[in-house]
């Protein structure tokens, strides 16, 4: 791989926006090696696994994503921090289950951003469940549920799916209400 820069920025359209719509979870060892990962672009062109991914769907501005370069100059190493932040209403004891095996696991993680694109979390050496609240609240507009927060250490940026192929290659377990 050449470290050669080969292109500027100039200012781009002011159309994205900020947050996250969903996530979807499962073991990260039932996708290993399971996904096409085009060299030029980096996108993931198609998933060859057959295991589902159970979708969480988020209430409105109540998750992140985001990835940070962590650089060591004196051992001339880098690699990049992914870091998703999730949100969910109610506790319950099926939520409280499912959160409870989600921790258990080295993860793949799916994130959808409310830009509609598909980001992979986690794909080479899985996301950990790095914190997580359960909450009651203290006045009657306040938060009652849960927080996670799933991380991952990568080699490489976080890979984007390219669009379309999130629908045609991958098993979605769609959300039921718990």
């Amino acid at each position: 791989m050449s470290c050669t820069i080969s292109a500027g920025f100039g200012l781009q359209c002011k159309d994205g926006i900020g947050g996250i719509k969903k996530i979807y979870l499962n073991a990260q060892s039932l996708f290993a090696g399971e996904l096409t990962i085009d060299a030029p672009t980096e996108m993931i062109t198609a998933s060859s696994s057959a295991a589902s991914l159970f979708e969480f769907v988020l209430p409105k501005s109540t998750g992140s994503f985001t990835e940070e370069v962590a650089s060591s100059v004196e051992n001339g190493t880098i690699f990049y921090t992914q870091t998703v932040t999730a949100s969910f209403h109610k506790l319950s004891y099926q939520r409280r289950k499912q959160l409870e095996l989600i921790a258990q696991n080295r993860l793949f993680v799916v994130v959808l951003d409310n830009n509609d694109n598909y980001w992979v979390v986690g794909y080479e050496d899985g996301a950990e469940v790095t914190a997580a609240s359960t909450m009651t609240g203290v006045a009657k507009g306040d938060m009652n549920g849960y927080t996670i927060t799933l991380t991952s250490d990568s080699k490489n940026k976080a890979y984007r799916i390219e669009d379309g192929v999130f629908a045609s290659d991958f098993n979605i377990d769609a959300a039921t209400p718990v």
